[in-house]
Parts: C-alpha cells; sequence; structure tokens
C-alpha cells in the first residue's frame, strides 16, 4: 500500500516534466502557425496579383495592331558591292615603223573593224628598197641558172653553184623582209571596236611604238568588283552575277564571270572579280558607276520577319505572335539578314502571326485587336 509521501513525490515529478514540455510546445506550434501562414500569404499574394491583372486587361482596351503571316519562301543571301565598268579590251595602236603620216582614213568615234587600215606612212623609201632587191633577185635568178647549168656539164666548180644558191636564198630573204616593211607603213586595227582616241595627224613624223589610236571593245564590256576576303569561298563556284547600272536607270542585267583574281589587289584585301556583259546598242560606257549582287547562299523554305519586329532585351531576342486575341511572347533565333528581313531560325512556324505593328506596347498575355493581316512586308504601307 502505497504512502501518502509517494504520491506527493510522483506528482511534483509530473509537474517538472510537463513544465519541462511545455515551454517546446509552445515553440513548436508558434513555428507551425508562421508556416500555414506564410503559405497562406503567398497563395492569396498570387491571387490577388492574377486578379489585378485581369482587372487591368479589362480596363486597358485592346491594342491595335498589324500581323504579318509567317510563309516558307526562297530566301538568297546576298551581298552588294561596288564596280566599276570597263572596255572588255582596251588597246593603243602602235606603229610598228617610222616615216611621215600621209593618210589618215579614220576619226574619233568611229567603228572600226579588225584589219582596217587606220593610217599610211610615206611608203616611197621601202618601195625604192624592195625596187633594189628585186633588181638584185633577178640577177642572182640568172646568175643561178647560168652556173646550174655549167655545172651539170662539169664546166665549173660545184662551190661556185654553192654560192649562187646561197646568194638567191639571201636576197629572197631580204625581199621578203623588205615586203614585211613595207606593209607596216600601213597601221590595221587589230581588234574591232571604236577609235576612242586619234592621236597621228596627217604630216606628223611618226617612230616605231609611237602611240597612233586607243581603240575600245564595247560591244561587250567588263565590270570590275572587289570581293572581301570574307566573301571569296562563296563564290568560287560563281557563274553569273546581277549587275545594276544606276545611270541608266538602274538597268539590271547578268554578268557572266570572266576571271576571279588569285590575290588581293591593295592592302584592303579585295580580289577583283570580272563579269561579261553584252552592250550591243554601245549604252553602257567605261567608267559607269555598277552595283553588284553577288548570291552567297540560297535557302529554300526560309520563314523571315522584318528585322523592326524583333525585339531584343537583355540576351533574350523575341517577337509577339497573335493567337486568339492576345499577343504570347516567342523567343526566336535569329538567321542571315537581307535587306530588311531576318531569318528566323528557330521559334516560329508556317502559319503563325507575328505582330509587326503595335509590337512594342505589348505585354506578354495582352488583348490585341488586329486591324489587318498581311502576307507580304510591303502590303503593311497600302491602304
Amino acid at each position: 500500500m502505497k504512502t501518502p509521501g509517494l504520491k506527493i513525490s510522483l506528482k511534483i515529478r509530473l509537474i517538472r516534466i510537463l513544465w519541462g514540455v511545455i515551454p517546446w510546445m509552445m515553440v513548436a506550434g508558434i513555428l507551425g502557425f508562421i508556416v500555414i501562414m506564410g503559405k497562406y500569404l503567398v497563395v492569396e499574394s498570387s491571387r490577388l496579383a492574377e486578379a489585378k491583372n485581369a482587372a487591368v486587361r479589362k480596363v486597358i482596351p485592346a491594342v491595335r495592331v498589324i500581323t504579318l503571316t509567317v510563309i516558307s519562301q526562297r530566301l538568297e543571301d546576298k551581298i552588294n558591292l561596288p564596280g566599276e565598268v570597263k572596255p572588255y579590251e582596251d588597246l593603243w595602236v602602235k606603229a610598228e615603223a617610222k616615216g611621215r603620216v600621209v593618210s589618215v582614213f579614220v576619226k574619233e568615234g568611229q567603228h572600226v573593224q579588225k584589219g582596217q587600215i587606220l593610217v599610211k606612212l610615206d611608203d616611197r623609201d621601202y618601195l625604192a628598197h624592195i625596187a633594189r632587191i628585186e633588181a638584185n633577185y633577178r640577177l642572182a635568178q640568172l646568175d643561178h641558172e647560168r652556173i646550174l647549168h655549167l655545172a651539170k656539164k662539169k664546166f665549173t666548180a660545184q662551190s661556185q653553184l654553192d654560192e649562187a644558191v646561197a646568194r638567191l636564198k639571201t636576197l629572197r630573204a631580204q625581199l621578203t623582209e623588205a615586203r614585211l616593211a613595207l606593209s607596216r607603213t600601213r597601221v590595221v586595227a587589230p581588234i574591232r571596236g571604236i577609235v576612242n582616241q586619234l592621236v597621228a595627224k596627217q604630216g606628223d613624223f611618226v617612230d616605231v611604238n609611237f602611240k597612233v589610236a586607243q581603240i575600245l571593245q564595247i560591244d561587250r564590256v567588263k565590270v570590275t568588283v572587289g570581293v572581301p576576303e570574307s566573301d571569296v569561298s562563296a563564290i568560287f563556284d560563281l557563274e553569273q552575277a546581277d549587275v545594276i547600272i544606276e545611270a541608266l536607270g538602274n538597268l539590271r542585267m547578268k554578268g557572266k564571270r570572266v576571271f576571279l583574281s588569285s590575290q588581293p589587289r591593295s592592302l584592303a584585301r579585295l580580289y577583283d572579280l570580272e563579269l561579261e556583259i553584252p552592250n550591243p546598242d554601245g549604252r553602257i560606257l567605261p567608267g559607269m558607276f555598277a552595283q553588284v549582287e553577288l548570291v552567297k547562299n540560297v535557302y529554300h523554305r526560309a520563314l523571315t520577319v522584318p528585322l523592326y519586329a524583333v525585339i531584343t532585351k537583355g540576351e533574350e531576342r523575341f517577337v509577339y505572335v497573335e493567337k486568339n486575341g492576345t499577343a504570347e511572347k516567342r523567343l526566336v533565333e535569329l538567321g542571315v539578314l537581307v535587306n530588311w528581313q531576318v531569318q528566323i531560325k528557330s521559334g516560329l512556324k508556317p502559319g503563325d502571326r507575328v505582330i509587326v505593328v503595335g509590337h512594342r506596347f505589348l505585354e506578354d498575355g495582352q488583348t490585341v485587336r488586329v486591324i489587318k493581316n498581311v502576307r507580304r512586308p510591303e502590303e503593311i504601307f497600302v491602304s
């Protein structure tokens, strides 16, 4: 049977245990309450923010926008380079003999054919020289025939016959040389073309290598353009390119590749590319300025948007797509830039309606009202 003293001792011990546990229970309760209230506040804050945004969207009127329907199309990555028109041939005709100019058969600006006589020099000295050689040649022929007849009958030595043969050959060579010199008194056009400059005048005395006339061949012309080192590899297989002549109302023609230099012509590291273009009417003149379009690459199913439709913030590049009356933000990866069209490598698909006007005032999820949809950027400005 328990004594009263033992009961009192147990009660005191129990009170002490409870007294030690109660503070910890209170701390745990407080912490639990804080956690529960924190979660509640986060949920309530999100709900209030969403409600606020919804209210704002209801208050703010829909933004009027213009959209562009993205389609797959052929895209050419081009570079435009300045070029210069040059004659296909630019040749100075020089005199091959010396003498006084007695006749001039052409004038500046005249079309000439290959082999046509331009200038004739005084040929009297050359004719006299030929006459002397011809006389000696006829005499040598007679001597050769007489000595040959005697040699057949053994009346003369073989050495005399050999001398006669040698003299005959020498005079024949001199006659050929003299006739060639005579032909050089007629200065002829080595190519067809236009007489751009005529230096020789009647009465002038000219010497060998004197510049008689300049002939330009412009029924076809060359366009020379300097290609930067970074773009040379892209045109190794180039066969033709578009050439635009601004002075002739932006005349556009196809130029055929003629030549690509194997080394740069200057410290600017530009490689000369020559293109040939037909010029039958002579409208394209040497010295005219030209623009050359060189195609570096072709993308057959490219998606493009106007460059101004792309928004850049920090490292992000994105566009807004209209979807069910709201603006949807789309991150995009850009490709090549052609004029003011930029290739979209990822982030869009054919049929997407990209907002191209009014997009600068949008936020993701904002209500929009499409006032116009186009398939080509040029249609934006058509009322």
